[in-house]
């Protein structure tokens, strides 16, 4: 027992109280509630007694103002959890669109009371409307194709299974024997998923344009399919977001690792199946790889490169491994997670002990709001050879793109290359199950957009090159030299 004295509070801006705050996933587990801010329909993020959290999807030009007093209306369908009037606190960018903070002015939010009666209107639309809802919105073509999916997936778990439970006491439990158990089962259904995955993009992209029924393709895919696809852990990960953002560091490592994982065989074999479809993103990694390398190359000195929102920077990792490098090289690796900054520097750091003067690595831990002010950020060190943000503009519409594509560029040295990543948009694309499956959204764009992208960069000398997947693109801007 501690006596009175020992007893600590805060410091600090953190000595002001303020309401806990809980994620709408954690509350709200059947159906997320509707929130609508000034008549405007956004998705809630989180909730506390005397405030909420919501956001604007990148789609949408959010025009409210911090200080404005808005309408503020909670519900279910149509049955209203909470109406009343908030104070707009802060309005923030981040990778999912904008983040709108809001205080309520009047009334509050009972938590238990509120989740009590929304589990109530739950339970109760869930008996009254039955398969109406997904009647009338989601396309029969697309319920097909989930009911196929879903035969697919459990007649391979039901194989598995006796892999798992040790059915047959006379069978020993052989990890040999498991594995080609599991390259059986790879080589067979690899080519089916991928043959649904590309059926689903293509039932999906009309919907993709009305948002009633993008919304309950949705709520109907994450309800019957998504549930069977969580025993891989990608999957899992990707769904969840532990870290409160997708697609995180963690979620990279698992496709760097390209290894088995999962708790049981079958778990295994959805994993293996996540990792096919992330493959593009080991060979974006590959891609940069050799870009450093070609830039380090050709360059005469020091070589100056810099990632921004860079992950866990493999690309990097790997390069510094080679051996001794034909150039002196300065890294800056920028992030918004410290978690993520923390492995690529403890990765980093001994092989540039190794290297001696030949390398440096610095890293920059800022907000997704600084990210998209890179050139700022780069203003106190060197012009760059080589700028590359690979996963950054995937969350971003062209508004937010272009005026950080053009300040990344203006940091380029003469003869300098600015690379930037994004999603492709194509029949093999990503779209099914990161937006789908995993509620996962991202920007995608075809090369014409990627093009626009630099279109206020009418002296850089511009390449697009796609994975061999065709699901991620590379915008290669160089700018010239000064001779030339």
């Amino acid at each position: 027992m501690k006596a009175y004295e020992e007893l600590v509070g805060e410091e600090g801006r953190r000595v002001y109280y303020r309401a806990d705050r809980y994620k709408v996933r954690d509350l709200f587990r059947r159906t997320l509630p509707d929130i609508e801010i000034d008549h405007t329909s956004l998705t809630l993020h989180d909730v506390s007694m005397s405030g909420l959290a919501v956001f604007a999807s990148p789609r949408m030009n959010w025009s409210g103002e911090q200080g404005e007093v808005v309408p503020v209306q909670l519900r279910l369908g149509g049955s209203v959890l909470h109406e009343g009037r908030g104070r707009i606190c802060r309005v923030e960018p981040t990778p999912f669109g904008t983040k709108v903070a809001i205080q309520l002015t009047s009334g509050y939010l009972n938590i238990p009371e509120l989740v009590a009666r929304h589990e109530a209107v739950c339970l109760k639309r869930e008996l009254e409307d039955g398969l109406a809802v997904a009647s009338e919105r989601v396309p029969s073509a697309y319920r097909e194709l989930v009911a196929d999916v879903l035969y697919l997936l459990r007649r391979y778990r039901s194989a598995l299974e006796k892999f798992d439970g040790g059915s047959n006491p006379h069978t020993p439990a052989d990890d040999a024997r498991l594995a080609d158990v599991l390259t059986l089962c790879e080589e067979r259904i690899l080519p089916e998923c991928r043959a649904l995955w590309y059926q689903a993009n293509a039932l999906v992209e009309p919907v993709m344009e009305d948002p009633e029924a993008r919304k309950a393709t949705k709520q109907f895919t994450e309800l019957a399919l998504t549930p069977e696809f969580l025993e891989g852990p990608i999957w899992q990960r990707s769904y969840e977001k532990p870290l409160g953002y997708p697609g995180d560091f963690e979620v990279m490592n698992y496709v760097y690792a390209w290894r088995r994982q999962g708790a049981s065989a079958f778990g295994k074999l959805l994993h293996r199946i996540g990792l096919d479809g992330m493959e593009c993103i080991a060979n974006r990694m590959v891609m940069m790889q050799q870009t450093i390398a070609e830039v380090v190359a050709r360059k005469g000195g020091p070589v100056q490169i810099t990632n921004l929102a860079c992950g866990p920077a493999q690309e990097i990792v790997n390069y510094l491994r080679l051996g001794m490098l034909p150039q002196a090289v300065h890294i800056t690796l920028i992030d918004q997670d410290h978690q993520a900054l923390t492995q690529a520097y403890e990765r980093t750091y001994p092989e540039t002990l190794r290297l001696k003067e030949q390398a440096t690595v610095n890293c920059l831990h800022v907000s997704f709001r600084q990210l998209l002010k890179g050139e700022r950020l780069l203003d106190n060190i060197p012009a760059q050879d080589l700028i590359y943000t690979v996963g950054l503009v995937d969350y971003l519409d062209a508004r937010k793109a272009r005026p950080l594509i053009d300040g990344l560029y203006r940091q380029l040295a003469p003869g300098g290359f600015l690379v930037i990543g994004n999603v492709k948009k194509s029949p093999v694309s990503l779209l099914w199950p990161a937006e789908f499956l995993c509620d996962w959204s991202l920007v995608y764009r075809s090369e014409s957009d990627m093009l626009a992208l630099a279109k206020d960069l009418p002296s850089a000398n511009v390449t697009i090159k796609a994975d061999a997947t065709d699901r991620i693109q590379l915008l290669y801007l160089q700018k010239p030299e000064i001779n030339a």
